[in-house]
């Protein structure tokens, strides 16, 4: 167990600066991650996947919810957006995570590999363009739309759904740097209700780690959190200071490398 809490601590250095940085919960990192280091803790084949998504989304919870305290001190959470879109990404992810081990993973993994791809496109070609079209308006109706289809999705992935927020909101108006802050707090309570279905799911199952509660593998939850609190604000100020057209570069840039992850495994 000491070698899987040793290496969560410098996972979760590296997650919480990006989740900061770009609005994400840093799940597209730690899923993987977790996927490699947990069969140390003797957890089932058959319960690894759901254990790296489950353990992904209650980390998701601490970090998300330090970067948007940071975002929220700089001005950076648009809170008119966010009370519509936050319960409709709850309740889809919560429900979708009661089925998600149901689901193909590979085909799942290639699908969502295609959609971060074409975010990615749209979000690196709309830094380079001189004049930028309308944007698409935000109504109550967009975004509870929006947040029923990514709080799927996330579910899918064991992410804050920061990949697709982000570029969405940013897509119909809001400043970049208030999307990531909006995405960060948004992503926290996606990752709360998330937390909870994986504790629902995995409650009572035989041949369970010690200190596993449901899917939630606790000694990593603590490793990870334990440093990424701390760099997520690192990451949080940094995405405030930064000029708008190189975070928007190194966002799409993030999305390519997730996909390319997607793909490989």
């Amino acid at each position: 167990m000491s070698a899987i809490f040793f290496s969560c601590l410098a996972l979760g250095a590296l997650v919480g600066f990006l989740a900061g940085l770009f609005g994400i919960g840093g799940g597209l990192i730690i899923v993987p991650a977790l996927v490699y280091l947990l069969p140390m803790a003797n957890i089932p084949p058959e319960y690894l996947m759901s254990m790296a998504l489950g353990t992904s989304f209650s980390t998701i919870v601490v970090t998300a919810f330090s970067a948007a305290q940071r975002h929220h001190k700089l001005g950076n959470v648009d809170w008119s957006v966010s009370k519509f879109f936050i319960p409709a990404l709850m309740i889809s992810v919560f429900v979708s995570g009661l089925v998600v081990t149901d689901l193909p993973k590979d085909l799942m993994s290639k699908i969502f590999a295609v959609i971060v791809i074409f975010l990615a496109g749209k979000m690196l070609f709309s830094s380079l363009k001189k004049n930028e079209k309308p944007v698409k308006v935000l109504t109550p109706q967009s975004t509870v739309i929006a947040g029923v289809l990514i709080g799927a999705i996330s579910s899918m992935a064991g992410i804050a759904g920061g990949a697709f927020i982000v570029p969405y909101l940013n897509g119909r108006g809001l400043e970049m740097k208030r999307a990531i802050g909006t995405s960060s707090f948004c992503g926290a309570l996606l990752g709360l209700a998330g937390t909870i279905s994986f504790i629902f799911s995995g409650w009572g199952l035989p041949n369970l780690p010690e200190y596993a509660l449901g899917y939630i593998y606790l000694p990593a939850l603590v490793g990870i959190t334990l440093t990424s609190f701390f760099t997520s604000k690192l990451g949080a100020s940094a995405a405030n200071v930064l000029p708008v057209p190189i975070l928007k570069k190194a966002f799409a840039v993030l999305l390519v490398g997730i996909a390319i992850n997607m793909f490989l495994k």
